[in-house]
């Protein structure tokens, strides 16, 4: 429902047991396409700070257009 309304989940799964993993995955699929566009799953904690300094590009990427 959130997808449809514009908003954008972004979900990380570090460290997380598979059940963690599988519930994030659902958060954050989106269910009219099935992408997985803002799921992360870092390796590490290198992996992890790349993670989000991705997450943070896109969320700045979004201030602008708006």
């Amino acid at each position: 429902i959130a997808h449809r309304e514009g908003v954008i989940i972004f979900g990380i799964a570090f460290q997380a047991p598979a059940a963690g993993q599988t519930a994030i995955r659902q958060c954050v699929s989106n269910r009219d396409n099935g992408t997985l566009a803002n799921y992360f799953e870092p390796a590490n904690g290198n992996a992890l700070q790349e993670d989000f300094r991705k997450i943070a590009s896109q969320i700045n990427a979004l201030k602008l257009l708006q």
